[in-house]
């Protein structure tokens, strides 16, 4: 996710690139793999995906729809993820507790 900018890089968001104002329609993010997110991005029927040092590259509805999707499942995984995460922090708190009484 773009952290370093005036501009507001969440969905529904009126953003510049270069001179199209256009609004974030997603976020697709690429954990693990080190390369920038991409941003799927509308101005009216047109729609865009933008990839920070990569540019802008008009796109078919299809792609954008398959990208909004592919964000979709990964932003699913990663809640799953943390849901695991929070419960093996409260079985280990639990744990921790249970000694201090004995």
């Amino acid at each position: 996710m773009i952290k370093t900018s005036k501009q507001n890089w969440v969905p529904g968001q009126t953003i510049r690139v270069g001179f199209l104002s256009l609004v974030v329609l997603a976020a697709v993010p690429t954990p693990g793999d080190g390369q920038p997110d991409v941003y799927v991005l509308a101005r009216g029927e047109s729609v865009y995906k933008f990839v920070p040092y990569f540019g802008l590259q008009k796109i078919s509805r299809q792609e954008a729809e398959e990208l909004v999707a592919q964000s979709r499942r990964i932003r699913a995984a990663e809640q799953v993820s943390a849901q695991a995460k929070v419960a093996a922090l409260l079985d280990a708190a639990a744990f921790q507790t249970r000694l201090m009484a004995v």
